[in-house]
Order: structure tokens, then C-alpha cells, then sequence
């Protein structure tokens, strides 16, 4: 019987990997990185707490961005997630580019999607 194991990277899962950028980047302040972005606290407990919960790929492009994570930092936080940036979408091309650019500020990030015609990260 194949049974379907927790998306894992190297490095751990994705929970595994946020809480080692939190700890290493932001010396554990979680609160700072999920207002950053633009998340609250709940989402942020839901996934250190269950390995198990899929997490959305803004969701994870968000704590990319609000973590200033280099494009090959953020590639590896995605790919925990099970996902990738493709070229090919628009949306991804604009994540790239930020990502690539050093560009974490969530503001500049919805001007260019805003500015392509694509949806925007919700802010409060």
C-alpha cells in the first residue's frame, strides 16, 4: 500500500524550513515575518503546528518576500511546499523578478502584478 507522505524537502518540510529562516533571519520573531506578510497569526500557527496542512503557493511566496529570501532561498521554500515559479505565468514571472531583485517590500510586489493585470496580495 502506498501511503502519501508529507511533502519534504532536504532541508524538512515547509513548516521545518519557515521556522529555520524565522530562527536564523529574524532570531525567532515570528510576529515581525507574518505581518510582513500580510498574514495573520492563526495562518502562521496552522502551519508550524500540522506539517501535514498544505500550504497555498502565495501563502508561501509571501513568507518568501517577507523573509528577504534570495531567489534560490525562496526556490527551496517553494519546492517544500511542492511548488515551483514558473515562467510561463505571469504571476510567477512578477515573484521571480521581486525575488531576483531584492524587491520584499508587499507594495511595490502588488504595483507590479497590479500594473500586468494580475490579482493582487490582499493587505489589510
Amino acid at each position: 500500500m502506498n501511503i502519501p507522505t508529507i511533502k519534504q524537502s532536504r532541508n524538512g518540510t515547509f513548516a521545518d524550513l519557515l521556522v529555520r529562516y524565522v530562527r536564523d533571519r529574524r532570531d525567532g520573531d515570528a510576529p515581525s515575518v507574518y505581518t510582513a506578510a500580510w498574514l495573520d497569526r492563526r495562518t502562521w500557527s496552522a502551519i508550524v503546528s500540522n506539517p501535514m496542512r498544505p500550504v497555498a503557493k502565495r501563502t508561501a511566496v509571501q513568507f518568501a518576500l517577507a523573509l528577504r529570501l534570495t531567489r534560490r532561498e525562496a526556490d527551496g521554500l517553494l519546492q517544500a511546499a511542492g511548488y515551483a515559479l514558473s515562467p510561463a505565468i505571469p504571476e510567477d514571472a512578477v515573484f521571480a523578478f521581486c525575488l531576483g531583485n531584492g524587491i520584499s517590500d508587499l507594495f511595490k510586489v502588488n504595483d507590479m502584478l497590479y500594473e500586468n493585470g494580475l490579482k493582487t496580495i490582499p493587505t489589510k
